[in-house]
């Protein structure tokens, strides 16, 4: 059983709406313990095999993968100014949507910016830089 008080609302929320059902137990276990949090960083650095829901991705077209378009284009879904950033690259901050894809865009980490807790995120990983809403 996993302990929900152990974890962030975005990081357990992140995973409920985005993630394939098969995955939740285990990466839910990974994110509460933080001597296993490298179990689910391992992962979203090469998600592969239908790591993500794919109703749930909203594509960026080449022209606008930069930060400061992308932080125009979640704050247009309804980002607020500060996100929750868990990953490879920075693991478990809060801070501002722009500062936090300013350190995010291009380094093909395996990180998000979780923006709205289950609802709106910025996932990008080597093989994959997204936008994911939940509908």
């Amino acid at each position: 059983m996993i302990d929900s008080c152990a974890l962030n609302v975005h990081e357990e929320q992140f995973v409920k709406a985005f993630l394939s059902k098969e995955r939740h137990e285990r990466f839910l276990e990974a994110l509460a313990n933080p001597k296993r949090r490298n179990v689910f960083h391992r992962n979203l650095h090469h998600p592969g095999g239908g790591f993500l829901v794919a109703k749930c991705i909203v594509s960026i077209k080449p022209s606008e993968q930069c930060a400061l378009l992308i932080a125009k284009q979640l704050k247009k879904l309804g980002a607020p100014r500060e996100c929750w950033v868990f990953g490879n690259r920075l693991d478990g901050k809060q801070m501002l949507l722009e500062e936090a894809l300013e350190a995010l865009v291009g380094y093909r980490s395996g990180t998000i910016a979780s923006c709205i807790p289950g609802k709106l995120a910025y996932f990008e990983s080597e093989e994959v830089r997204v936008i994911l809403r939940a509908l």
